[in-house]
């Protein structure tokens, strides 16, 4: 099916806190945040989503370092799931539509779109 006049592809960023509990360290938060978000959107079919641990600026040096934090043996981690979605009206129904997606496969993880550009 062609898409209609008006609609794109787009490849759509988005960011999600994803919560874990019982690691020790930063990285085994990030071993299981990925593991489990991967896991959970395979079995919901969305294989195609990219997973990967954003990066967070350190606001006094400048320095990037991975998203994640550890207390009291509870980890959360910045996932960013990068997808692309096809036939969208414009970049802001891309954003929607990718939340949508991803969002029904890991409920309660929130959301945000970081990026969306044409594909």
């Amino acid at each position: 099916m062609a898409p209609e006049e008006g609609e794109q592809d787009y490849r759509v960023a988005l960011e999600g806190g994803f919560q874990v509990r019982d690691v020790k360290s930063v990285e085994g938060a990030v071993s299981v945040a990925v593991s489990e978000a991967g896991k959970r959107l395979d079995e919901a079919g969305l294989d195609y989503v990219d997973v990967h641990v954003g990066m967070t600026l350190c606001p006094s040096c400048g320095e990037s370092f991975e998203s994640a934090f550890v207390a009291a043996s509870t980890g959360l981690v910045g996932l960013v799931f990068e997808l692309k979605v096809f036939n969208a009206s414009s970049k802001e129904h891309a954003g929607r539509i990718a939340k949508s997606t991803v969002g029904r496969a890991l409920s309660g993880v929130s959301l945000e779109v970081l990026e969306v550009e044409t594909a």
